[in-house]
């Protein structure tokens, strides 16, 4: 998707009970989604929620929950999947298309899993993407650390693609 519209959104991946509750910095980082939730709303940026599905984690179950500290807004986009990329097999592509989205902030949940394969996806499809370096985690820090310093490394080499800390991209736009 290359678009010369600068419009973006914000995508909250897989902040579900069963996803996070084994979380690096859990508290932290869900405080930095909560503020970057709160910039984009507050600036228009569409809020777009996210939710893995799979046989320990059915829709509807407990697990399946986006955690208690964060709340959708009833009129915010929810993008259920089953696939570690956000478009796999989902209407988010055609969601963004319709709206002139053209860049992704990106939060959320497993970093070595979902968002590392929406972030790819969407530089696939030729998107802006910001990556909230402080917004996303996964169970173990090593992990964590070289997702980032991959993102960190491709943005280097000129990707279209920028990881920076939620302070020093707000407000979202």
């Amino acid at each position: 998707m290359s678009t010369t519209s600068h419009k973006s959104a914000l995508l909250v991946i897989d902040v579900q009970n069963g996803v996070v509750q084994n979380a690096v910095n859990k508290d932290e980082v869900v405080a930095k989604i909560n503020r970057a939730i709160d910039s984009a709303r507050t600036s228009s940026v569409p809020v777009i929620w996210v939710q893995h599905s799979e046989e320990e984690m059915p829709i509807g179950s407990e697990y399946w929950q986006i955690i208690p500290e964060l709340t959708p807004a009833k009129d915010e986009v929810r993008i259920d999947k089953i696939h570690g990329s956000s478009f796999k097999e989902t209407k988010l592509g055609e969601i963004l298309k319709d709206q002139d989205i053209s860049h992704l902030y990106i939060s959320g949940a497993q970093s070595e899993n979902c968002v590392n394969a929406t972030t790819v996806d969407a530089l696939e499809r030729g998107m802006k993407v910001t990556l909230i370096s402080d917004a996303h985690t996964t169970d173990d820090a090593s992990v964590l650390a070289s997702i980032t310093q991959k993102f960190e490394d491709s943005q280097k080499c000129g990707h279209t693609i920028v990881v920076e800390s939620l302070e020093r991209i707000l407000p979202l736009r």
